[in-house]
Parts: structure tokens; sequence; C-alpha cells
């Protein structure tokens, strides 16, 4: 193996292998219209007549699909080659889409809701154990920075076109503004579709360590749909963290453009832009996450940047209390950019620690488990942050969300500071014969 010393970043992104680059382009068509549809959805639901309860009710049934769909999908996607993980998962999650855009029947829009939420799950559990198969130790926390970063500026150009294109077609074209909208996604799903080229092109890969893994597996009788869990104690702490996580996150981020149009009074082009500036900052500091990992340790850089974020999300709420009607926005709008860039800081660093720390087996059946508990509770918190907000009050939600995050942080601190992550200095350099 050569000295870790004399492979700098750039040597790192040269290192990875066709799987990994096909799924980056993948991953670039799939969050550009994730991004515009972030945006796009909820109010499509407010003008088409829907009020902030029903989104709310949305958000639940979408995190309780999800959850209940979680562990099955992750088993499945333990057993068939991982491409089809992403073909079905994002194939079918673009139909729905696109049934999703055309409806105003409240049955069709959660019947199709929890449906797509399903083909979400089956995406999202073969994500991280496909990074991890695809990558050596010394080289995963790139890849995992690189595709946060690559999808975070794909989804911010998403977020540009949703918050402008609209306004567009309804003054050139003479639409209104729900047949903006509908067009608008629609331009984003042929994308969504075009995206699954490089999924199909991808090769069915088992790296030494996870050959090995399974060949341990084979050896021992084990049955039940938790029989893949290798390290329970381990994939008990990740799930909690993760699903405190979850809750917070529920309260404020599929509704963030509900507040900043109902509260601050923003306009989607405003909208739009604050989504989008928070993605390129974001996508900025996915691409710094490596250079930190290399300095700090991966547990180090999960920590301070979680802690660093809180304080912005309270100033976001408050950001009302705090300015002046013509500058709200504007305040509001750069504590979203900080508390997104910083806490999101943590992600490629979590998904590399977390994916070293399990076994090779458990993985996807893990990330099916954290995804059960993370939606219900991501459900629950989006409904109630829903019931908050339709009755006025946009302070809570800061609040418990910054609560929430503050003991996860503190737990995964407590649990896992004395764990070095493989992409650690010392880890590697232990690493090298």
């Amino acid at each position: 193996m050569e000295d870790v010393a004399e492979v700098g970043y750039f040597g790192r992104l040269r290192q990875f292998s066709r799987n990994a680059r096909l799924y980056l382009l993948h991953v670039i068509g799939m969050d550009l219209i994730h991004g515009a549809w972030e945006v796009l959805f909820n109010l499509y639901l407010l003008a088409v007549g829907f009020d902030i309860r029903f989104v709310g009710i949305r958000i639940a049934v979408l995190g309780i699909a999800g959850s209940l769909a979680a562990i099955p999908a992750g088993r499945l996607a333990d057993r068939i080659d991982r491409k089809w993980g992403f073909i079905i998962g994002d194939g079918g999650g673009a139909a729905c889409a696109l049934i999703l855009i055309m409806s105003t029947d409240a049955t069709m829009i959660l019947a199709f809701s929890a449906v797509s939420a399903c083909f979400s799950a089956l995406h999202h559990v073969t994500e991280s154990p496909f990074m991890a198969e695809n990558s050596e130790p010394e080289e995963r926390i790139h890849l995992f920075s690189v595709e946060q970063g690559l999808g975070t500026l794909a989804a911010m150009a998403g977020a540009l076109i949703a918050g402008f294109l609209p306004h567009h077609l309804m003054v050139s074209e003479g639409m209104t503004l729900v047949e903006a909208y509908r067009w608008a996604v629609h331009i984003g799903i042929a994308w969504w579709f075009l995206s699954l080229i490089p999924a199909i092109m991808l090769k069915r890969y088992v790296s030494e360590e996870v050959a090995q893994a399974r060949a341990e597996v084979a050896l021992e009788e084990r049955s039940g749909w938790l029989s893949a869990i290798r390290t329970p104690k381990t994939v008990y702490h990740f799930v909690v963290i993760g699903t405190l996580l979850s809750l917070g996150a529920g309260f404020v981020l599929r509704l963030a453009n509900v507040f900043f149009h109902y509260d601050l009074h923003a306009h989607e082009q405003e909208i739009g832009m604050v989504f989008a500036a928070g993605s390129f900052f974001l996508a900025i500091g996915a691409f710094a996450v490596p250079l930190v990992v290399e300095r700090f340790g991966e547990v180090a850089t999960v920590v301070w940047t979680r802690f660093a974020a809180i304080p912005f999300i309270l100033l976001i709420g408050y950001a009302p209390e705090l300015a002046s009607p013509e500058t709200v926005v504007s305040l509001a709008g750069l504590a979203w950019v900080l508390r997104t860039t910083l806490f999101n800081m943590s992600g490629p660093a979590f998904e590399a620690f977390s994916m070293g720390q399990l076994h090779p087996t458990e993985r996807a059946t893990y990330i099916g488990i954290s995804r059960l508990f993370g939606s219900a509770m991501a459900a629950v918190g989006g409904y109630l942050g829903a019931v908050l907000m339709s009755n006025g009050d946009f302070r809570t939600p800061f609040v418990v969300m910054a609560v929430l995050y503050a003991i996860s942080t503190g737990l995964f601190m407590r649990w896992f500071e004395s764990t070095s992550g493989l992409s650690d200095p010392s880890s590697l350099r232990e690493s090298v014969p």
C-alpha cells in the first residue's frame, strides 16, 4: 500500500473505481430533481388548496411508510445486486413523483406518497453499503464527501430551477401557478429517468472484505429478521443517535419552505435562493471534510460540526424577533446556510465512521433499522411541527430541534470519543505494512 503521506486529496479521487464514478454521475441526476422537488411540492399542495396540516399529515405518511419498508428493504438490499437497489428505488420514485404532481385528490396524494417512501427506502439502504464496498478504508471518507458535495451542488441547481422556472413559465407562457409547478417538475422528472443510465451501467463487485465477511456468515446457522446483526451494541448506539436527530429534524426540515413562506413572507424566488445558497456552501463543506478528518479524526469532526450548528438552528426560528421585516429573510437565510453547512459536514464523516465500525453483512440491515425508527420519529416530528405552525407557533419547532440535536451529539461523543475511525490518520498509518 502507498504511504498515507504520499497520496493527497486528488490522488484519492483518482483511485475511485469505475462503479464509484458511475454512481457519482447517477447521484448528480437524482439530486437535481430532489432539490427542485423539496422546494416545489409543499408549495404545490398549498397552491391547489390544501392547508399546512395536510402537509404535516403527508409528512407523517412518508415517515410511517418509510419506516415500515426500511427493514425489508435492508434485507432485500443485502441479497440483490446493489445496482438493482438504485434502479428499482429511483425508477419507482420517479414514477410516483409524476403521479403526485398531477394529483389534487387527498387520498391519491397520501397513497402514492406512501409508495414513493417505500421506493426511497430501498435506495437509501443501498447507498452507504455500496459506497463502502466500492472503496478502500483510506479513500472511503473521500468518496462519501464527494458524493455529498456533488449531490448537494445538483440539489442547489434544482432549487434554483424550482425558484425561478415557475415564475418564468407564468410570465412567458401565461400559465397558472399550478400549471407552472407541474411543468417545472415534469422537466425534472425527465432528468430523473436519465439519471438511471449510469446505475444500469454498474457492474457487480464483491470486495475481498465483503467476500470474507459473507464466508464467515455462511458457516453459521442464524435465522430471523435480525440475524444479520453482528454487533448489536454498536448498532443500538447508532440507531439511538440517528433517531433523535430524525425526530428533531422532523419538526423543521420538511416544513422549512412553509416557515419561510408563511412566517417570513418570502417569495418562491427567495426561498429557492436560500436553499440554493445552503446547498452551495454545504457542498464546499462536504468537499473539505477529508481535510478536516485528516486533522482531527472522524469522531471529533462529527461532534464539533454538529455542536457548532445548534445556535444557528435557534437563530433561524427567532429571526423574526431579531430583525426588521426588510432584513428578516436575509438573517434567517444566512443562519440557514451556516446551519446547513456545519451540520451536514458531519454527514460524510459519520457515514464513513459507522460503515467502518459495522460488519459488512449487517450494514444495509442496520440502515434499514435506523430508517425504521428514524422515519417513524421524523413522521411524528413532522406532524407535530405542522400542527404547531398551523396554530401560528413557528418558534417551538426550532427549540425542540436544537435540544434533540444537542442530546444526540452528546450521546455520540460519550459512546465513541475513544474510538478511532478507519479514515483517521492513526488508523491509516497502522495499516501501512
